[in-house]
């Protein structure tokens, strides 16, 4: 049944991605053909929550919790998104070759879209920024390139 589902809805999943184990990161997003910049990488579904949340969760448990690490964004309007997909697999970069971004569809769902930002030679890492350049000092983590 998921294979007829993602057969009629080209742009969810696409075939230039694949999971590896990497012994520093975990499981990473790796290119299976290249891929040009500006070409969209994956659409992820989304789960859409209220921000505050994940601060009461953290209230709740007595500090972060791994959910923080797999939410994109909080709009003005106070809500956060987990991506499906392999959304919550991407690993950060500080020179990142993808970015993510909300696309809000008229369905009134949202998706997280992974963009390449430049050409991504077949076997290459797929990485996207997980905070703004101005808040590189807030990551949770040491990156690993």
């Amino acid at each position: 049944m998921f294979r007829e589902y993602v057969a009629d809805k080209p742009g969810i999943f696409l075939p230039s991605v694949e999971i590896q184990e990497h012994p520093q990161k975990g499981y990473i997003c790796v290119a299976t053909a290249d891929i040009a910049s500006g070409t969209l990488i994956e659409r992820c579904p989304t789960i859409k929550f209220a921000a505050k949340a994940l601060l009461e969760l953290e209230q709740l448990f007595g500090g972060r919790t791994i959910l923080h690490d797999y939410n994109y964004g909080y709009n003005k309007a106070g809500f956060s998104y987990f991506a499906m997909g392999y959304g919550g697999i991407y690993s950060h970069a500080n020179e990142p070759n993808a970015r993510w971004y909300i696309e809000h569809h008229d369905n009134g769902r949202e998706t997280v879209n992974i963009k390449a930002i430049k050409n991504i030679a077949k076997g290459e890492e797929i990485t996207h920024r997980y905070v703004s350049l101005s808040r590189l000092e807030k990551l949770w983590f040491d990156p690993v390139d």
